[in-house]
């Protein structure tokens, strides 16, 4: 039943997503082309701006999505059928959340998808295009020397980020429930308690002894460029891993036991 209920989730959502990510990939193209011809066009300047506009739109649409899809679907008057239908409340949160994520993902890909088009169509036979393979070249280099080490940084931040995402939005869809039950105050509750969770998340995060927050690590000099970083302790980002599973956890658990015991569509 939850593919039924993914299938029904992105169908509603696709039209949103899809006609601001078309829209948003051809003002990258029309602006890189029309910078390139004139950097002082009116035409052009206004162009990037449309983009700009867009690419922000794309933003605001996708955080928004989460909270009135979660709202008016489950708590709302279509809660009243969603809840009549043969499915757990762990499955009508999975739908919301497996959906959110993907289409989160999505919207980050298209826009650094849409940048690098619009760089492309603005270096178009310029001397910053034909850099390309030596800095991809350089960018190869980099994890041939740090060997296994860089790659695993590259999975695990990876990782980092996806749990930090999920994190995140369970965050919003306990917030929406605590404050479904301030009938009254619904809204501003519902922000407070949003603003709280994450307060003490990343209080927790924190929580670790200011001398184990960095430490340097260092690599030869590649082509004259220093390429030494600061990066965390492997126990600060293990130990901030951990908290952003164990709190997205929580938050599953709680919308979860509020959706079961404490819901209201009256």
């Amino acid at each position: 039943m939850l593919k039924q209920l993914l299938k029904y989730e992105f169908k509603a959502t696709g039209r949103t997503y899809g006609g601001l990510y078309l829209a948003l990939v051809a003002l990258a193209v029309l602006s890189g082309f029309s910078l390139r011809s004139s950097s002082k066009d009116d035409f052009a300047s206004l162009l990037l701006f449309a983009y700009m506009i867009v690419a922000v739109a794309v933003a605001v649409v996708s955080v928004m999505t989460i909270v009135t899809r979660f709202t008016r679907n489950l708590l709302g008057r279509e809660g009243y059928l969603m809840h009549t239908l043969p499915v757990t409340e762990s499955q009508l949160i999975l739908s919301k959340l497996i959906s959110s994520v993907v289409w989160m993902l999505c919207s980050s890909i298209v826009g650094i998808f849409s940048f690098a088009v619009m760089l492309l169509a603005l270096s178009l036979n310029s001397a910053a295009l034909q850099q390309l393979p030596e800095l991809w070249q350089k960018v190869v280099e980099i994890f041939r020397m740090t060997g296994s080490s860089g790659w695993l940084w590259l999975i695990f931040e990876t990782l980092n980020g996806l749990v930090a995402l999920v994190s995140s939005i369970l965050c919003i869809y306990a917030a929406c429930m605590i404050g479904h039950q301030f009938k009254k105050h619904m809204v501003p509750a519902g922000i407070l308690a949003f603003f709280l969770l994450s307060f003490l998340q990343n209080w927790l995060s924190s929580g670790v002894s200011s001398a184990d927050m960095l430490q340097a690590v260092s690599y030869p000099t590649l082509g004259g460029v220093d390429v030494s970083i600061a990066a965390p302790s492997a126990f600060t980002t293990l130990f901030g891993l951990a908290v952003s599973i164990a709190f997205a956890a929580g938050y599953f658990l709680l919308t979860r036991w509020l959706m079961e015991h404490k819901l209201d569509l009256e």
